[in-house]
């Protein structure tokens, strides 16, 4: 088995437990992991100022793979250097937005490190449950003054149900014209065309100068597929989705409440 260069954790469901916390022993392993030279990265959906916080809970300076791979940035002792950034293009952005006006879906608008969304009765419920669960904060506005924008990334948000007949739909029309995911159960992600958090561990490779076999990474769902299969050791935890367990290498024995991120590091990433 290869050794371990760096560490790729997706955060919600993973290194996060239900209530939104890091097990103690998670932090524990990764200390351990750092000390003995090996990089660790965050790699989320979520937008960099809302994986910032989980950083300091760590107490871990760590690289940032934010928007599912969309952005990148290294740690807080280079300078936060960008590493890597593909916005979405325009065109495909604009056929969100209208087709999120003209049936009432929340869409996230993430562009500079802020989200931007319309608001409505509807779209103010699916706005608590991400506000929720990331701490996001909105900005309100009529996203047809976007229209010609490239964000970095964007989600729309529906029940669970709906939100797998949109993506099949999506995906159908759209082709390899974006890089649309799932992530939890009411979100659908859109990244531009190539974006994944799979391609991010290249161009991390890239940087850093080591090879996907040196890299560790664990998740739990579809948007971490790409970055399961693109490292040497992809780990899912217990409480994944069937579709994630298929790709892995791996699945724990404990879940995100159990510390499995520790179980997974232990194993595979100390010397």
């Amino acid at each position: 088995m290869e050794q371990v260069s760096l560490i790729a954790l997706d955060l919600d469901g993973t290194l996060l437990d239900d209530r939104k916390e890091v097990p103690p022993e998670n932090i524990r392993a990764l200390e351990e992991a750092q000390s003995q030279g090996v990089l660790v990265a965050i790699s989320s959906g979520r937008m960099i100022p809302r994986i910032l916080p989980v950083e300091e809970t760590l107490g871990l300076d760590c690289i940032i793979l934010a928007y599912n791979g969309g952005k990148v940035v290294g740690p807080k002792s280079e300078g936060r250097p960008l590493i890597s950034e593909r916005p979405l293009p325009a065109d495909i952005a604009e056929l969100f937005i209208r087709f999120s006006q003209d049936g009432d879906y929340l869409l996230n608008f993430y562009r500079d490190d802020v989200l931007y969304a319309e608001d409505s009765p509807n779209r103010r419920r699916f706005m608590d449950i991400y506000s929720g669960r990331t701490g996001a904060e909105y900005h309100i506005e009529d996203l047809t003054g976007r229209i010609g924008q490239e964000p970095t990334k964007l989600i729309l948000l529906a029940e669970p149900g709906e939100r797998d007949r949109l993506h099949d739909h999506f995906v159908s029309e759209l082709g390899d014209r974006a890089y649309i995911t799932k992530s939890d159960p009411e979100y659908l992600e859109i990244m531009a065309p190539g974006v994944s958090k799979g391609t991010a561990l290249e161009a991390l490779g890239e940087h850093y100068g080591f090879g996907l076999p040196n890299v560790l990474a664990v998740g739990d769902a579809e948007n971490d597929n790409p970055m399961l299969e693109a490292a040497g050791i992809g780990v899912v935890v217990a409480n994944g989705t069937e579709a994630s367990k298929a790709v892995a290498d791996h699945v724990t024995e404990k879940t995100n409440n159990q510390g499995a991120v520790a179980e997974a590091v232990r194993r595979f990433a100390l010397r």
